[in-house]
């Protein structure tokens, strides 16, 4: 019994700091892709991943098709 929670929190403490760990890594990775946008002019807010999913998007939608005239 004794062993069996000594594991489970050995367990527990284990998967706390992977979680962290994996916390402080996106959380640095979004704090440096803050920066390189900032620098090209991009506002902050629009940095996650899906808001720049939806920004391509978006793009490619309003990409004039190679050889056609916009539709009027």
């Amino acid at each position: 019994q004794n062993d069996w929670e000594r594991s489970r929190a050995q367990r527990e403490r284990e998967e706390r700091l992977l979680v962290t760990a994996w916390y402080n890594m996106g959380l640095a990775l979004q704090q440096q892709e803050g920066g390189t946008a900032a620098s090209r002019g991009v506002p902050s807010g629009a940095q996650s991943f899906l808001a720049q999913q939806r920004l391509a998007t978006v793009a490619r939608r309003t990409r004039v098709p190679h050889g056609r005239a916009p539709s009027s």
